[in-house]
C-alpha cells in the first residue's frame, strides 16, 4: 500500500515523517482534507487576511502530488471601513502576538 506524507506551509511549518498508508490517491485527498480541518480548527485564526495557509502531499519520494490552499481574501468593496486599515490592524495583532511569544520563551 502506498504511503502519504502531509506537510503544511505557513508560519509554522509541521513535516510528516511518518507518512500514512492509504490504498490510493483518492483515499489521501480525502485524508488529506480531515487533516487540513483539523489542523485550521486548531490554528485557523493564525491565517490572515491575504495569507496562504497549506497543506502538500507527497509520496515517499518526496513528490508533491497535490496541494490544499487555503486564502483569507479581503473583498474591500463591501466594508464600510477601508479594508486596508482592517488588515493592518490584524496583522498588527498578530505581529505583537508572536513578539509576546517569542520574548515569553
Amino acid at each position: 500500500m502506498p504511503r502519504f506524507f502531509f506537510n503544511t506551509n505557513d508560519d509554522l511549518e509541521l513535516w510528516d515523517e511518518e507518512g500514512t498508508e492509504l490504498p490510493d490517491l483518492d483515499a489521501a485527498r480525502r485524508a488529506a482534507i480531515r487533516y487540513a480541518g483539523e489542523l485550521l480548527r486548531e490554528a485557523g485564526s493564525s491565517v490572515g487576511f491575504d495569507e496562504t495557509w497549506q497543506l502538500m502531499a507527497s509520496n515517499t519520494s518526496n513528490a508533491v502530488l497535490f496541494t490544499i490552499d487555503v486564502k483569507v481574501t479581503l473583498n474591500q468593496a463591501a466594508l464600510s471601513v477601508p479594508g486596508l486599515d482592517v488588515a493592518h490592524r490584524q496583522q498588527r495583532q498578530r505581529t505583537q502576538q508572536t513578539e509576546q511569544t517569542t520574548h515569553s520563551n
